[in-house]
């Protein structure tokens, strides 16, 4: 099976494909990945505009850059939401509004969302479908919430996919 890059659909070389762990079709050839440091608002998002899940772009302070369409719809966020803003604010975790803030209370030692966030970032290991349980606000009072998310390094910023999202059946 042929790996091509989403961005120029050239063929990816062999040293290209060590992004994740998983079997990829598509990924981000070296050009591109350089082309997406010089200009990241614009052409991260155009890259993810082809992308239909939702995809959230972090930095390496844990601090959203941008989604996609389909991340706003999942959030009922607009970009002026979500850029510049923590990932713990921006998916309504209740702990990220303690004084510390997101990522220095410590709920967030045990935040699967932020540690494999981190792990990607520090040792460029792609997740795939890990299962995650955040308290977060809703318009019904706080509830539990199950994602399933997936994460995957470019450059300096972590591509963070949330493949599911229920609400965890309370007894």
């Amino acid at each position: 099976m042929a790996r091509i890059c989403v961005r120029c659909k050239r063929q990816l070389l062999p040293q290209e494909e060590f992004r994740t762990e998983k079997i990829v079709t598509q990924g981000l050839c070296t050009q591109c990945t350089a082309h997406l440091t010089q200009d990241v608002p614009t052409i991260i998002k155009e890259l993810l505009s082809i992308i239909a899940e939702p995809v959230l772009v972090l930095d390496h302070r844990g601090i959203v850059q941008t989604a996609n369409e389909s991340g706003r719809r999942l959030l009922g966020k607009d970009l002026v939401d979500i850029e510049g803003i923590s990932g713990g604010d921006v998916f309504e975790c209740v702990f990220a509004s303690l004084p510390e803030g997101c990522g220095r209370t410590e709920h967030c030692k045990t935040c699967a969302i932020r540690n494999i966030v981190m792990d990607t970032l520090t040792h460029g290991r792609g997740y795939t479908n890990v299962p995650a349980f955040q308290n977060i606000r809703t318009p019904k009072g706080n509830r539990i919430m199950r994602f399933y998310v997936s994460t995957e390094k470019v450059d300096d910023h972590i591509l963070l996919r949330i493949d599911d999202v229920t609400e965890r059946a309370t007894a």
